[in-house]
């Protein structure tokens, strides 16, 4: 275990961060609706039709 708080809490906010953007992936691609953008809508249609 690291001793030096600052390297803990800064490990820590990363660890949220990246775990509220897979939340967010797991939404955008469940949720069409959730694709708000002309540039997300066009990866993930195209992440679509490899899935068939």
């Amino acid at each position: 275990m690291n001793p030096d708080i600052s390297a803990y809490v800064t490990q820590k906010a990363i660890d949220g961060l990246f775990h509220e953007i897979a939340l967010e992936e797991l939404n955008i691609r469940k949720n069409i609706g959730a694709r708000s953008t002309p540039l997300l809508q066009k990866v993930f249609a195209f992440a679509d039709q490899k899935k068939k």
